[in-house]
């Protein structure tokens, strides 16, 4: 996740409790920040980030929030499933999650849930 969403869920959304517990975070940001247990503070390159854990042992790498940091994986087609929540608010403005994407993603729909006024959207790479 990009310093911005790592940011909002530890001072807004969850400030008491760590969401991803389960989870290994890498918080991409150029700030000094030291690591610890669960959560590693990076200034990697996103694209070689995700390169570089996708040849380690483990599971899945999963993408949280970040607009900038999503479109850079867009661009080198490094995304193979997208979950994508549709939240009943509009904005006036704000940050376009797939702006700068020069080349066309064909998605296929595998699944839609609703829960609190929300829809979660899954999609497949075709």
């Amino acid at each position: 996740m990009g310093w911005n969403t790592y940011h909002q869920i530890v001072t807004e959304l969850s400030p008491d409790d760590w969401l991803y517990d389960d989870f290994m975070t890498y918080v991409v940001t150029s700030k000094e920040k030291v690591s610890f247990d669960k959560i590693r503070f990076t200034n990697e390159c996103p694209v070689e980030l995700v390169k570089r854990l996708r040849e380690e042992n483990g599971k899945d790498v999963w993408i949280c929030g970040g607009a900038n940091l999503v479109q850079q994986l867009m661009r080198e087609d490094l995304i193979d499933v997208y979950y994508l929540t549709v939240i009943p608010t509009i904005l006036g403005s704000g940050i376009r999650l797939f702006d700068s994407i020069s080349h066309e993603i064909k998605l296929r729909l595998q699944k839609t849930q609703t829960y609190n006024g929300m829809i979660d959207l899954i999609y497949t790479k075709r």
